[in-house]
């Protein structure tokens, strides 16, 4: 994405979330915009929205299966997209728009890799740790499961890391030893 493009995107989703923060639907507009990730994620259905092969009509109606969302906010918001002619850029957008709610909130979904996966028991009891250690609100947890870690975890949010891993250690012990 080039700076052009960042600064189309932005004319989007900054009154895009200022509303969703005003109407108090910052939760249900975070998981309909989940949800349609997701979807992109799974389908590659961004690279068919940004194919100049592909016809506007085909475009707007492959965003409009997202609709109604339950959000009448995010149902609007794609609208918009189409009218514009912006379905290259909804991808983005929705990306973006998830950073953004979850940076205003202080409300993030953390990802803990674990050499075997965590039971809800070890997920709950790691939260208030989470929160502590990163001043944040753990929204949920995702977890990530890495054999090589030996045992520990790696927590990540907010663009930080807690390493807590054996493989961490050992690597910090190597390099002490060299």
């Amino acid at each position: 994405m080039d700076k052009k493009q960042l600064i189309v995107i932005e004319k989007y989703t900054q009154p895009f979330v200022q509303l969703v923060f005003e109407k108090g639907e910052q939760d249900l507009v975070f998981e309909k915009l989940t949800q349609i990730k997701g979807v992109f994620e799974e389908t590659g259905l961004a690279n068919f929205l940004a194919h100049i092969g592909v016809e506007d009509e085909e475009k707007a109606k492959s965003l409009r299966l997202f609709q109604p969302s339950d959000s009448q906010l995010l149902d609007h918001l794609i609208e918009v997209v189409i009218l514009n002619h912006r379905e290259a850029l909804f991808y983005d957008i929705v990306t973006i728009c998830l950073d953004q709610i979850q940076r205003l909130s202080n409300a993030f979904v953390v990802t803990v890799t674990t050499a075997i996966a965590l039971d809800p028991a070890q997920e709950q009891k790691l939260v208030p740790i989470i929160e502590r250690k990163f001043g944040i609100q753990v929204r949920s947890i995702q977890q990530k499961i890495d054999p090589d870690l030996i045992g520990g975890f790696v927590v990540t949010a907010n663009h930080k890391t807690l390493d807590t891993s054996l493989k961490h250690q050992l690597q910090v012990i190597k390099s002490k030893l060299k």
